[in-house]
C-alpha cells in the first residue's frame, strides 16, 4: 500500500484520525483514506494489529485502549503533533452485547459496550475539537450500527449505539459555526471480527432472535468492511460539505425492511 501522490486524491493533503484501524471497518477506512492522498493516523489496541501499519508509508501507527483518558490524551496529541492537524476524525472502535437480553445483561457488559461503543468516541470528539476550531473545520464520522433504530439486538449495544446518534446531532448543531460537520454511518451486518473481540459467546436466545428476524429480509444485509469505507470517505470529503448531522445507512436496506 501506498500513498496516494496524485492530484485524484479525495483527500489529499487531509490528516485523519481513525480508530480500530486493525481490523474490519476501521482497517479498511484507513486503508482507503491513504490511497485517496490522506495521511493517517491508524488507532489499534492489540500489538498484532499495531505491527501491520508498521512501514506504511502515509500511516503513523498508534497503539491505544481508548476507554482509558490518558491514552486518549496520548494518541490525539501524537497525531496532532507528527501530522500537523486533524483534519478528520472517524470512530470506528466497538464491541457488541453478543445479543444478551436485558435479563441477562449484568452491569459489567453493559459498561464494557457503553465505555467503548459511547463514551470514548464522546471524549475522542472532545479532545479533537479544539484543534479543528482552531483551524476552521473538520469533519467526524462517528460509525453507529442498524441496531440503533431497531430492537433485535441486545439492550447495552442498542442503547450505545442510539446514543451516539444524539451525540453527533448534538455536535453537528453546536460547532457548525465553526466549519465541523459531525455525521454518523450506520452499518447492516458487516463480515468482521466484532463477535471474537466482544468477549464470549454470542447469546443463544437472543442470536436465535435476531437470526429468524434478519434471515427473513428481501434485501443483501450483509457485506464486506471495504462495502462501507467509501461512504466514510464521502462524508469526510469535501463533497459532502453540506452534510451535516446526518444518519447514513448502508446496510443493503435492513433499516428500510
Amino acid at each position: 500500500m501506498t500513498q496516494s501522490s496524485g492530484p485524484m486524491g479525495r483527500l489529499q493533503g487531509k490528516c485523519a484520525l481513525i480508530t480500530g484501524a486493525g481490523s474490519g471497518i476501521g482497517y479498511a477506512i484507513a486503508k482507503l483514506f491513504v490511497e485517496q492522498g490522506a495521511h493517517v493516523a491508524a488507532i489499534t489496541y492489540r500489538s498484532e494489529t499495531f505491527e501491520r501499519w508498521m512501514g506504511v508509508q502515509g500511516v503513523i501507527p498508534i497503539q491505544a485502549d481508548i476507554t482509558k483518558l490518558d491514552d486518549i490524551d496520548r494518541m490525539v496529541r501524537q497525531a496532532q503533533n507528527e501530522m500537523g492537524r486533524i483534519d478528520a476524525l472517524c470512530n470506528v472502535a466497538g464491541i457488541n452485547d453478543l445479543c444478551h437480553p436485558l435479563l441477562d445483561t449484568s452491569d459489567e457488559r453493559w459498561d464494557a459496550v457503553l465505555d467503548l461503543d459511547l463514551k470514548a468516541p464522546f471524549r475522542i470528539c472532545r479532545a479533537v475539537l479544539p484543534g479543528m476550531m482552531a483551524r476552521g473545520g473538520g469533519a467526524i464520522v462517528n460509525v453507529g450500527s442498524y441496531a440503533a433504530v431497531r430492537g433485535n439486538h441486545g439492550p447495552s449495544y442498542t442503547a450505545a449505539k442510539a446514543g451516539l446518534t444524539g451525540l453527533s446531532r448534538s455536535i453537528a448543531v453546536a460547532y457548525a459555526k465553526h466549519g465541523i460537520r459531525c455525521n454518523v454511518l450506520d452499518p447492516g451486518g458487516v463480515r468482521t471480527e466484532i463477535g471474537a473481540h466482544s468477549g464470549g459467546d454470542y447469546h443463544p436466545q437472543g442470536m436465535a432472535m435476531f437470526r429468524d428476524i434478519v434471515t427473513g429480509f428481501p434485501v443483501p444485509w450483509i457485506c464486506d468492511p471495504a462495502d462501507i469505507a467509501p461512504t466514510a470517505l464521502f462524508l469526510c470529503s469535501d463533497d459532502a460539505r453540506h452534510v451535516n448531522g446526518a444518519v447514513v445507512a448502508v446496510d443493503g436496506g435492513m433499516s428500510a425492511c
